[in-house]
């Protein structure tokens, strides 16, 4: 079950390897989209800034870069399946209490291009128990 926010507090966990964190994201769109649609999604976790290149997306057990999503032509992220941003960082995040952010860019197939793309930001506090 997802929750209403578009960060989900399931699933904010370090990497096993130790090589990063990674924190789910619910699609903010009612109908789901096409991944070619998907601009990218920046992170920040307490003020450290996570850009959207550098963050991998695995989106229905399919892990691909933000680049291979907008090349795709079948690849679709529907509206009841999170996508699972894997954010690279040196070393682990601590346990406890963070105030994670997370900006969403898409693009809406039926809006005029001069107003893309369409921007959803939300923050949250979250925690990292191991």
């Amino acid at each position: 079950m997802l929750e209403v926010p578009m960060i989900q507090t399931r699933g904010f966990r370090n990497r096993p390897a130790g090589d990063g964190f990674e924190v789910r994201l619910r699609n903010p769109y009612y109908r789901g989209l096409w991944t070619s649609l998907i601009e990218g999604a920046a992170v920040t976790v307490d003020g450290e800034r996570f850009a959207p290149e550098d963050i991998g997306w695995s989106i229905g057990g399919v892990t691909c870069s933000a680049a291979e999503l907008s090349s795709s032509d079948t690849a679709r992220w529907p509206v009841d399946v999170p996508a699972v941003l894997v954010v690279p960082r040196p070393e682990p995040l601590s346990t406890g209490f963070h105030t994670v952010a997370a900006e969403l860019r898409l693009r809406m197939s039926y809006i005029p291009e001069e107003l893309q793309p369409t921007v959803w930001t939300e923050e949250r506090g979250l925690v990292i128990t191991r």
